[in-house]
């Protein structure tokens, strides 16, 4: 049945101190064609999924380029995304050996989404191109980025970082689960304090509890199509409160600072769905997702390989220790490859999340740009000439996914790629952000896209 009323695009669900944002609704069409009527395009959103470490070049490039490219055997798990992505080869950072730190791994993160060289004494660096993208869009979201991560990492500031503010500041990331959902749910209301959610909490009590009368009768004037979507949207929350009280630590006095996640599995599923929510609801359309960090040593013991005599054996040393042990057909290299492997299937995971969301003019992955990089590529070269990167979605159509785009040999590790930055251009010229240049050597959009 035809509604002769409208929600606002701004609509939130209200109850016992607690606001929930909804995603986007047929009820709230008339509000939409009005403000893409005016010029205001639906909403286009942009993230980065950061790696340490590279990639294992013979098996991360694809052998031939265009549409008809065969995904190499790192890709292999964006098989089902396939017209969804473009890989890109041949970008590369060259501003980042002019830096005065390790040019490698610490040189390459910091300075990946800057274009810039950097410093630390005193600590120099420049503006990352989401917080460009940030500044502008502030005036739309609650939250005018997000900083996400898997690792609190040390206190040299330029191994943990890829999103820096103006003065060379670097934005403080969030890796842990429990206190994220809070910030974006329990927190929609500043009136609701620390003690009041750690409350209700106690009580068992849900956050859609509090706003349960209110859904009802929201729910009553919708049609049936949005019934169903509010009704799939409240489900996910509630299943994502459940994985997320798993993780938050136990504790009624301050005591010591919590632990990180005891599994990184999941600590990175739950920061990639909320990650999706928060697009869905519009309350942030900038985010970053730094994996690791810089010289990231961590252990994958959940990853197994075949060793020489053909057993399944784990993966039993440290991802950094491994990407300098790549001899061909080497038990490392294997390790190392599996880890590769595995990183590529969470930012899968990140594009299914995001393909599944519908909206009016598409999914929410039509409507954004996703990068998916690591800042070297040969990790025993440290290279920072020829980077690892592929770009999901559609940009809100200005983006022509579904090909395998050549800038330069990939082949050739000491010849400067295509500046990166004139990539970040041309992403935050989809998200409506338009700029000329960025970093030290970006002059103008990338082509090829289109």
């Amino acid at each position: 049945m035809k509604k002769s009323w409208e929600l606002s695009r701004r609509t939130l669900l209200r109850g016992a101190g607690t606001l929930l944002a909804l995603p986007v609704l047929e009820a709230m069409a008339p509000a939409v064609a009005r403000a893409q009527a005016a010029g205001a395009p639906s909403p286009r959103r942009m993230a980065v999924f950061f790696v340490p470490n590279g990639m294992y070049p013979p098996e991360w490039y694809p052998a031939t380029s265009g549409e008809g490219y065969a995904l190499s055997p790192l890709l292999t798990p964006l098989a089902p995304f396939k017209s969804d992505v473009l890989v890109l080869s041949g970008l590369g950072n060259k501003p980042s050996h002019a830096s005065s730190v390790d040019v490698g791994h610490v040189a390459s993160t910091s300075t990946l989404l800057t274009g810039t060289s950097v410093a630390d004494g005193p600590l120099r660096n420049g503006i990352s191109m989401d917080q460009v993208a940030a500044a502008q869009l502030k005036q739309y979201t609650r939250f005018p980025s997000l900083e996400l991560g898997t690792k609190s990492g040390t206190s040299f500031v330029l191994h943990n970082n890829i999103s820096w503010s103006a003065n060379s500041t670097p934005m403080p990331k969030e890796i842990r689960p429990d206190v994220l959902f809070d910030r974006l749910f329990e927190g929609m209301n500043s009136n609701q304090s620390n003690q009041q959610a750690e409350a209700r909490r106690r009580r068992r009590l849900s956050v859609l509890d509090a706003v349960k009368e209110d859904a009802t009768r929201l729910e009553s004037r919708l049609g049936r199509q949005d019934r169903l979507r509010v009704d799939e949207y409240l489900t996910g929350v509630r299943e994502l409160e459940q994985r997320v009280e798993q993780t938050r630590p136990v504790q009624c006095t301050p005591g010591a600072k919590p632990a990180e996640p005891t599994d990184v599995r999941d600590q990175v599923k739950l920061m990639l769905d909320m990650m999706v929510l928060a697009f869905q609801c519009d309350m942030t359309r900038v985010a970053t997702f730094m994996y690791g960090e810089a010289v990231d040593d961590s252990s994958y013991d959940f990853l197994t390989v075949a060793d020489d005599q053909g057993n399944r054996v784990p993966v039993s040393q440290g991802h950094h220790t491994l990407s300098h042990e790549i001899a061909p057909g080497s038990l490392s290299q294997r390790m190392y490859s599996a880890i590769c492997k595995w990183e590529v299937e969470q930012f899968a995971y990140l594009l299914s999340k995001m393909k599944a969301v519908q909206e009016p003019d598409g999914t929410l992955l039509d409507n954004s740009v996703v990068m998916f990089a690591s800042g070297i590529g040969e990790s025993n070269l440290h290279d920072t000439l020829n980077m690892p990167v592929v770009l999901a979605g559609r940009g809100g159509g200005k983006i022509r996914p579904g090909r395998h785009v050549v800038y330069k040999d990939y082949t050739n590790f000491f010849t400067p790629g295509v500046p990166i930055t004139k990539l970040f251009i041309s992403m935050l010229g989809t998200v409506g952000v338009n700029v000329t240049k960025f970093g030290q050597d970006g002059d103008g959009p990338l082509p090829n896209l289109a």
